[in-house]
């Protein structure tokens, strides 16, 4: 089967190559063939060198596919089964976090993409509890997708427990905070600002007013005046930050009333960044950071999914084959790409 595997010579690279096909060994297993990939930013994260992968590993953790073989112990799964997994493979079962229910921080589990074979492939080795089936109308793009969802609905309704009535701002219309504002909105959050960067185009900015944000911004633009002129004077009850910008988190650090939240989501592009510490202590600010997904998360997505498909699916603008997986790093590269999404082709 071909395969996308990182390696590192004079620099990191990504190659495309053949391997075997990877066999059932534990009872619980799962094979899948996979249909469809999204490529995440943090992959083009670890071709830059900004983020750590093993070498040899197979690059990806965002997918759906088929289900063509279970192990014997496999009691809900069946072959024909259309699933998405979580990644959390390999957490032990047995540790402090764990046995709170939370196995998806497991400092154990071995996440596929980087602690263990990732899905920019034809087939993978996934356990059981990993596997959610999803609803037959769920087009195989869209369920490819369920991964970043996940993540923004455990960041944001299950950490977050935001609200509805919530006054929120969005820093940041990549994939991510695109994901987040279709989440609130389904949830029912009524007052929702997105703040998109138009530096290369608008194809962002524009995404989020169609999506149905309430008032779409440009970073530059008076952000906290529009905030207090919408919200009867006092400042966003939550900031949810996608951008990993350390000019959007300061300010939407500053954007908060007193008692206020806020989420991250996005990753910086350096280790460390200034951060207006006293503002957040001054404001009594509850802070969450997130970046992964719960079992229940999963559940959740899968249903926001299905009610917003082709909201989801406009997000998607460049599908390629899996040997064309270069082409779709040059169109994200380029900004020309919202979100790209692979499929292998039967």
């Amino acid at each position: 089967m071909k395969a996308v595997k990182k390696y590192t010579g004079t620099d990191v690279y990504f190659k495309l190559v053949d391997e075997p096909v990877p066999e059932i060994e534990k009872e619980t297993d799962v094979k899948i063939r996979i249909d469809a990939i999204g490529i995440c930013t943090s992959d083009l994260h670890v071709l830059h060198g900004t983020m750590q992968m093993p070498d040899g590993n197979t690059v990806g953790h965002e997918y759906t596919g088929t289900v063509v073989e279970v192990g014997p112990g496999v009691r809900n799964i069946r072959p024909g089964d259309r699933v998405v997994c979580e990644n959390a493979k390999d957490a032990c079962m047995k540790c402090k976090v764990c046995l709170t229910g939370h196995y998806e921080l497991c400092p154990h589990k071995r996440s596929p993409g980087w602690f263990s074979q990732g899905v920019y492939t034809e087939y993978t080795i996934q356990p059981e509890y990993c596997v959610h089936k999803i609803p037959p109308s769920l087009s195989p793009v869209v369920a490819s997708l369920a991964e970043p969802f996940a993540i923004c609905v455990y960041g944001c309704l299950e950490r977050g427990r935001m609200q509805k009535d919530e006054f929120t701002v969005i820093y940041g219309m990549g994939p991510i905070g695109l994901f987040t504002l279709i989440s609130l909105i389904d949830f029912g959050v009524k007052n929702i600002i997105c703040v998109a960067s138009v530096q290369r185009n608008k194809i962002r900015y524009q995404l989020a007013e169609e999506l149905g944000a309430t008032v779409v911004m440009l970073p530059d633009e008076d952000v906290p005046g529009k905030v207090r002129e919408l919200n009867d004077g006092w400042g966003a009850d939550c900031v949810i930050d996608c951008s990993g910008h350390p000019q959007a988190i300061n300010q939407g650090i500053h954007l908060l009333r007193k008692g206020g939240k806020f989420i991250a989501l996005g990753l910086a592009g350096q280790p460390e960044i200034p951060f207006a510490f006293n503002q957040a202590v001054l404001s009594v600010v509850d802070m969450v950071f997130s970046a992964t997904s719960s079992h229940d998360a999963w559940v959740k997505t899968l249903g926001i999914l299905e009610r917003n498909q082709e909201k989801v699916r406009k997000i998607v603008t460049h599908i390629y084959p899996l040997a064309e997986w270069e082409l779709a790093y040059e169109k994200i590269e380029n900004r020309e790409a919202v979100k790209a999404v692979l499929v292998n082709e039967r």
